[in-house]
């Protein structure tokens, strides 16, 4: 659950208003008001621009862990697969086809990608 203290502490400590949260999540500026009462939560969408604005993990911010360190090296690794697939025409298509793929087809993809690179 969205814990308002941690959430007002980073913010606070940030120098970062309140305004511009809601701002940059192109929300009223009683939002943070909203959470503070816990009439609404953010969604996980809105959490994630907040983590990311406060310089924090979701994780973080809904008490799920005690550290306010941003992303691990694997979350930014996944970020970067996320962007690519949001970018790339090739990855999604690359990405649609091993959808459906069993484990053992997706290994023997993979070794066809490293032979085709050691060729190169």
């Amino acid at each position: 659950m969205f814990d308002y203290d941690r959430f007002e502490q980073l913010r606070s400590a940030k120098g970062i208003t309140k305004k511009f949260i809601a701002q940059s999540l192109g929300r009223s500026s009683t939002i943070c008001q909203d959470w503070k009462q816990r009439k609404s939560q953010p969604n996980p969408e809105q959490l994630r621009r907040v983590a990311e604005i406060l310089g924090t993990t979701p994780a973080y911010l809904n008490g799920e862990t005690e550290d306010p360190s941003p992303a691990s090296a694997a979350e930014g690794e996944l970020e970067e697969l996320l962007t690519a697939l949001r970018e790339r025409e090739d990855m999604r298509m690359l990405f649609s086809l091993a959808r459906d793929a069993s484990p053992e087809d997706v290994r023997q993809a993979v070794k066809i990608i490293e032979a085709l690179r050691r060729n190169d």
